[in-house]
């Protein structure tokens, strides 16, 4: 009986489409709004009921599934704006500046990062920032680990470039070990390959 009560009651939440769901990504050229990266296929973009917490316009990808796996596209935050958007409006998060530097775009990302996997319960340390190019644009590549309470490990690769007073940022991060280390690849490909597109 309440095997059966549990069965009707997922049918019902599909059926009124209250299910996360995902779409393939790519292969080829994706944009996401005037950002383009290469999508190598088998990415998966998450619907927005799992994407709370990102900036209106920007995207999560993932291969295995948000808990294991996910690519974060973030383009076009304005000069003053964070990277993410604090819907109870009680984080105090980090906002860019046009002038920063590179090594303030990495600690900017990373204290991002710990508002997005829980403050007081994340900690998380970047390392070996280096220069990287994204299409005409110079920028910043750098590795990054995350020690979440409850949850299992992460590590990640995030890209970084100011184009028109306007950040873009790509970042990728997976469970440790087994997960961060199968996509790693893909998932760097991606970043690399971010680059300005103009609209039309």
């Amino acid at each position: 009986m309440n095997a059966r009560i549990a069965v009707l009651a997922v049918v019902a939440v599909v059926a009124a489409g209250c299910v996360p769901t995902y779409t393939l990504v790519g292969p080829g050229t994706v944009r996401v709004g005037s950002l383009a990266v290469d999508a190598g296929g088998e990415w998966n973009h998450a619907a927005a009921g799992l994407t709370n917490g990102l900036r209106k316009g920007s995207e999560m990808w993932t291969r295995d599934g948000p808990l294991l796996d996910r690519l974060l596209l973030i383009p076009s935050v304005p000069d003053g704006a964070p990277l993410l958007v604090d819907r109870s409006k009680q984080a105090a998060l980090p906002v860019f500046r046009s002038a920063m530097l590179p090594n303030e775009l990495e600690e900017l990302v990373e204290s991002t990062l710990v508002k997005y996997l829980g403050e007081g319960n994340a900690a998380v340390d970047t390392s070996n920032l280096r220069p990287n190019r994204f299409g005409d644009h110079q920028g910043v590549l750098f590795d990054f680990s995350a020690a979440v309470s409850e949850r299992p490990d992460f590590r990640g690769l995030a890209g970084a470039f100011i184009a028109g007073n306007a950040l873009y940022v790509v970042i990728y991060m997976a469970a440790e070990p087994y997960y961060y280390g199968k996509h790693l690849a893909d998932a760097e490909a991606v970043i690399r390959s971010a680059r300005i597109v103009q609209a039309g």
